[in-house]
């Protein structure tokens, strides 16, 4: 059995038709790319990053080469892979790098740590060979706020929730998770975070249970305002309900429901090692590409 499962971001605010189909189009590019490589026999880890690496590059979606910018007007990215042995590696507030995800896939095989953040990710980085890279060089249209908005914004805290806050509804982070013939799962997401977030700002995307998680049994990839996804501790809540009832698709459900609770926006994409797929969401829009097969893989030479 192999499956992939991909996610472009939950939105809030339905897009124009022609981004809708624009972002769904990209999505189920890259998504195939992915799933032609497990076929082939690629393990699920180097699927994984390499869709990931894609969605990185590619200013549709926010993450990355697409990332929103913070009120410095400076690109902040978080990252994370999980995989079935529950081994992982996150980044948080990583700067100029193309692509953070490869950099977490690093942290989790090449030091004792899960998490590295801001400076000393930047440094672990340099360290393991990746070069300097401004990801909003090719994204012209990230527009961050006039300079007197953004120095209000930062004295003014009601104003940045009320303005900054109030009027964003495109949470584009993207997520993959993918089953390989060994009967590995890995999990990742990698996301700019939130539109003129405060600088320093961590969502859920690299934090265990919370953005992304993985089990022996599934793993799981979430999106939307990463604030109520940590409080619910969402894809771990998840994969808690599948491990006791055993129905991926009303885990799913019953998740993004207690994520309505509380007002948040929010979306999450599961694949069970068995090669269950289902995803859920509560806003207008999550782009998803899903395929599988029981048929056996060719082994790459």
């Amino acid at each position: 059995m192999i499956a992939l499962v991909c996610h472009g971001g939950c939105h809030d605010l339905m897009p124009p038709e022609d981004e809708k189909a624009l972002s769904q189009k990209k999505l189920d590019e890259y998504g195939e790319i992915g799933f032609k490589m497990l076929e082939t026999g690629a393990n699920a880890l180097d699927v994984v990053e390499n869709v990931i690496s894609l969605m990185e590059d590619d200013p549709m979606f926010d993450a990355g080469t697409g990332s929103f910018r913070n009120l410095n007007g400076i690109v902040e990215m978080d990252a994370m892979l999980m995989d079935s042995k529950q081994r992982c590696g996150a980044v948080q507030c990583i700067q100029n790098v193309r692509h953070p995800i490869k950099v977490a896939r690093a942290v989790m095989e090449k030091t004792p740590h899960c998490i590295l953040s801001g400076t000393g990710a930047v440094q672990f980085a340099r360290s393991q060979g990746f070069p300097e890279y401004d990801p909003a060089q090719n994204n012209a249209g990230n527009d961050y706020g006039e300079a007197g908005d953004r120095k209000r914004m930062l004295c003014d805290i009601q104003y940045y929730r009320d303005v900054a806050r109030g009027s964003d509804h495109v949470f584009s982070t993207v997520g993959v998770v993918a089953l390989d013939d060994s009967g590995t799962l890995v999990a990742a997401t990698s996301t700019g975070g939130i539109r003129m977030k405060m600088p320093g700002r961590v969502g859920d995307s690299a934090i265990p249970g919370a953005g992304t998680y993985c089990t022996d049994s599934v793993g799981l990839s979430a999106t939307g305002e990463g604030e109520g996804i940590m409080k619910i501790c969402l894809t771990h809540e998840i994969a808690l309900t599948y491990a006791m009832k055993g129905d991926l698709a009303e885990a799913c459900k019953a998740g993004i429901s207690k994520g309505s609770a509380i007002d948040c926006i929010c979306g999450v994409i599961a694949l069970s090692r068995t090669g269950e797929i289902s995803y859920a969401f509560n806003g207008v829009f999550m782009p998803v590409f899903h395929r599988k097969s029981d048929r056996k893989t060719r082994k790459s030479r």
